[in-house]
């Protein structure tokens, strides 16, 4: 049987990279003009947008009087869209902003008519292992996609992708690129076409995608068609799309091969695989936003509702929207010029802004409208916690007061116990030019405490300020000179020698010299690390730095700062000079509180003041046990990996278009494990994680370099990535200044997924907490700025939804679309399926609840036990999302 071979006319609109949106924007408002005349006077019968609906939202916000016009097209089915809101990276967003990315593209399609169901990502650095179930979940079966397989993976371009929850899509591989029809337009022999599209199918039915980067439309294919078809009457080439094309493959009931897991894999095209730590600056934002989004505000929003205080989603979509516009593969990766990077940080501090401002508003007006305890006037400090389990913490505050000395009280008037880290006198008069200008009467004292409490389950409680006239409390005390080592129930951290010795007290372990960090010189550019020719790597110990102890009732804290010499450029490098330097402050916490369930990780804030150029930072764990793999989280579970790639050795050989080094992404963790070690790094941020030699768990904490793309690379040879015809300098992604790192450390017996993200999600979603004063007015932006009470009374210490689990981890819990329900969305991150994922309780009645797909769709009911009710049996890896009323 002869084969048909389906040309697809598309563009791929880059959002931005090295032009800006706004360019790009208006290139697509003239753009459209083309495309809507090509379909409405018959030169084309389908066209393709690209799969994402953030333009289209762009152009009708500009051109509103071709939005009949538009809908008319589309109405039609000649022009196709959706089901992406931005074309998102896959492997470094996180799993509810590509849910939320797929719902808000789809609704906007929808809005206008329709909106293709297809997972439609032709140019993302790579294939999440999770995508199947995700697509699978918004109602889509099937996938194209160009770069990540290998055929190692599959040999074939059509293949079944499957989850190991069951999910499954029916996948093709345009292995050639999204542009390979453009071919067809220039050359009348279409042979050397078609014999590179062939290859590697099973099937009659073979894609040819026409379009490119920004392209014109390809006037005159109609005759170019026919062309072809008369230069090779044995192939027919029709003008198509891919949902025509899908369905034609579907009609000759091939047994297509199965395939599963993530693909990563740079065999035919190139996947970036260290573009994870390029712009480090837009990650930790981009993860900031992410998890206080997800975490924070919109499990604040069910807070805020149960007392009285409108839903406002608009609000909400709106700091979504904004994120998602740096979601695009570019723009997430931080491959772009400097200026596109410069607007990529601006949304991002737009998103954030929005985001601590919503936070910020909530707390106070939730605050200030409580009952007092009685005839008590003290100021009152009231405590959010966002997580829908009940969690003891140890929280750092700020005590605004008039006098020094205070004291705290719980509602039974118990005193609860802090300590002082430190105290700042301050003045709330009208600024002056001098200090001794300032009325002595308007002065109040600033102090930072901390202090352990229990909190309630998505809820509040408030404690009471009162000031006393001496101190009742202790400041955190400095440790005696030359005592380098700090303690909790669990661990003995020493420094000696200028290296860290690691005690483990449970398991009576020593893991000697376990952390440090390594700096090597980076001759890559934004999309890649490469090593230069004449590398010089150093270890960087803490020999030389001022090392302070700081003990307290709940916590210990090394602080070490110094300065580490490096050279300065990759030319000193080479000739190995010291002649730059980064100032470093590395402060190290053990927390008092750890039980066998929930464990606390040492926690590591490292600041950097980078002032060398064309570099790579790791931090690096020594491991006193050896693994063959290693695993790291993704979107909706974890992921196995590799310590070292089969092809390591031969891919030059085999043409491979970069080396499959073990540098891969992560969202939140990395892990090594054996069978009675578990090591994992929990980030805030950090996206890239490699495993060196010796069994060594490396994060890249930053990479520094100067250009948008660079050819003949030692990992990546040949052409340069990005815009192939001219080097662009970006010297804004040396990332001179300050850099702020946070990661953790976790040390356990057994491998446990799920136990890991709940640690996680304690380690990085701070409570949140406001004082009623009026001696401070700037603790937040808007703070002095006066607003009313709510009408009604709202509860000093309340308790929202618990879930009870120890198997699953919670993934949403957020306003349902109405605002008035609630939507829950749980993962079974492990491997193996559970049977009792746990319960999740309500503190009110509750009417019904809902199971739905993820886009809260209704699929079945769940039966309601006291307010309750049980989350049953999950497949492995599976996710589950509830509607609550």
């Amino acid at each position: 049987m002869s084969k048909t071979y389906h040309v697809i006319s598309h563009t791929h609109w880059d959002y931005e990279w090295y032009f800006t949106h706004s360019e790009s924007l208006i290139q697509l408002i003239y753009h459209m003009d083309e495309v809507m005349s090509a379909l409405e006077s018959g030169e084309l019968d389908h066209y393709l947008l690209d799969g994402q609906l953030s333009i289209v939202e762009d152009y009708l916000a500009i051109c509103p009087e071709q939005t009949t016009r538009f809908k008319k097209l589309v109405k039609a089915g000649q022009l196709k869209l959706g089901p992406w809101y931005t074309q998102s990276d896959l492997l470094t967003i996180g799993g509810e902003s590509i849910i939320r990315n797929l719902m808000t593209g789809m609704q906007i399609a929808k809005s206008i008519d329709h909106t293709m169901e297809i997972g439609y990502v032709p140019d993302s650095f790579g294939q999440s292992i999770d995508m199947p179930k995700i697509y699978n979940g918004v109602g889509i079966k099937r996938t194209v996609f160009w770069r990540g397989l290998s055929s190692d993976k599959c040999a074939s371009r059509e293949f079944i992708w499957r989850c190991e929850d069951g999910s499954e899509v029916t996948a093709y591989n345009i292995k050639n690129g999204y542009f390979v029809g453009c071919h067809i337009m220039d050359v009348d022999d279409p042979s050397s076409l078609i014999a590179q599209v062939t290859e590697g199918t099973l099937a009659n039915n073979v894609v040819i995608p026409l379009g490119g980067d920004q392209r014109y439309v390809d006037i005159g294919l109609k005759s170019r068609l026919e062309l072809a078809n008369q230069i090779s009457p044995e192939y027919r080439f029709v003008e198509s799309s891919y949902d025509d094309f899908f369905d034609a493959l579907q009609t000759e009931s091939i047994e297509l091969p199965s395939v599963s897991g993530e693909l990563i894999d740079a065999e035919v095209s190139k996947i970036h695989r260290s573009i994870y730590s390029s712009r480090y600056d837009h990650k930790y934002l981009n993860d900031y936003i992410e998890r206080n989004i997800t975490l924070q505000l919109e499990p604040m929003l069910l807070i805020a509702r149960d007392m009285g205080v409108p839903t406002k989603l608009g609000m909400l979509s709106a700091i979504w929207a904004c994120l998602m516009r740096n979601h695009a593969h570019d723009s997430a990766g931080g491959c772009n010029t400097d200026r596109t990077n410069r607007v990529i940080l601006s949304r991002y501090e737009q998103a954030r802004q929005m985001l601590d401002s919503a936070l910020a508003y909530l707390v106070r007006k939730l605050s200030i409208s409580h009952a007092r305890n009685g005839d008590n006037m003290d100021s009152e400090v009231t405590i959010f916690n966002t997580l829908p389990y009940a969690r003891e913490v140890i929280l750092p505050l700020d005590i605004t007061t008039l006098n020094e000395h205070f004291s705290l009280y719980d509602e039974a008037g118990k005193a609860v116990r802090f300590d002082i880290v430190k105290v700042r006198r301050d003045s709330r008069s009208s600024i002056r030019r001098t200090a001794n200008e300032y009325d002595s009467s308007l002065f109040y004292y600033q102090s930072s405490i901390e202090l352990r409490y229990q909190l309630p389950a998505l809820g509040c409680c408030t404690l009471v300020v009162k000031e006393v006239s001496h101190a009742t409390n202790g400041y955190l005390e400095q440790a005696s000179s030359g005592e380098n080592q700090i303690e909790n129930d669990v661990f003995i951290l020493s420094l000696v020698g200028g290296k860290f010795n690691l005690f483990d007290k449970v398991r009576q372990n020593m893991w000697p010299d376990c952390l440090h960090l390594i700096d090597m010189g980076d001759d890559g550019d934004t999309y890649d690390y490469s090593p230069p020719e004449h590398d010089w790597q150093l270890t960087l110990d803490w020999k030389e730095a001022e090392c302070i102890i700081s003990k307290g009732q709940f916590s210990e804290r090394l602080t070490l700062t110094g300065c580490w010499q490096l050279p300065a450029s990759l030319q000193s490098r080479a000739a190995q000079q010291l002649d730059g330097h980064v100032d470093y402050q590395i402060e190290i916490s053990l927390k008092e509180i750890a039980t066998e369930h929930h464990p606390l990780p040492i926690e590591i804030n490292i600041k950097l003041d980078n002032q060398v150029k064309d570099h790579r930072m790791q931090f690096v764990v020594t491991t006193p046990f050896t693994s063959e793999s290693n695993w790291a989280d993704s979107q909706f579970g974890v992921v196995e990996r590799a310590n070292q790639h089969e092809h390591m050795s031969d891919w030059r050989d085999l043409g491979w278009k970069e080396e499959p080094s073990a540098i891969y992404p992560m969202l939140h963790f990395a892990n090594l494990h054996d069978e009675h070690h578990s090591l994992s790094i929990l980030t805030k941020g950090i996206k890239e994680y490699e495993i060196l030699a010796n069994n060594r768990l490396a994060v890249t904490l930053f990479r520094s370099v100067g250009w948008l793309g660079k050819p003949d690379l030692q990992r990546r040879p040949g052409i340069a990535s990005g815009q192939q015809f001219k080097f662009i300098e970006t010297p804004d992604s040396q990332l001179p200044g300050v850099i702020t790192c946070e990661l953790a450390l976790l040390l356990e017996k057994n491998f446990a997924p799920a136990a890991i993200q709940f640690t996680w999600q304690h380690y990085a979603i701070q409570p949140l907490y406001y004082q009623d004063q009026s001696l401070n007015l700037f603790t937040n932006t808007m703070r002095y700025f006066v607003t009313h009470p709510l009408p009604q009374i709202t509860a000093r210490h309340s308790q929202g939804i618990e879930v009870n689990t120890t198997t699953l981890v919670v993934s949403a819990l957020k306003p349902a679309a109405n605002g008035s329900k609630t939507v829950i969305r749980l993962y079974n991150p492990m491997a193996e399926d559970t049977d009792n994922g746990g319960t999740v309780i309500f503190p009110n009645k509750i009417q019904s609840v809902q199971e739905t797909n993820l886009l809260e769709e209704p699929l079945a009911s769940l039966p309601i036990i006291k307010n309750q009710f049980k989350l049953g049996h999950f497949k492995a890896k599976q996710i589950r999302t509830f509607v609550v009323c």
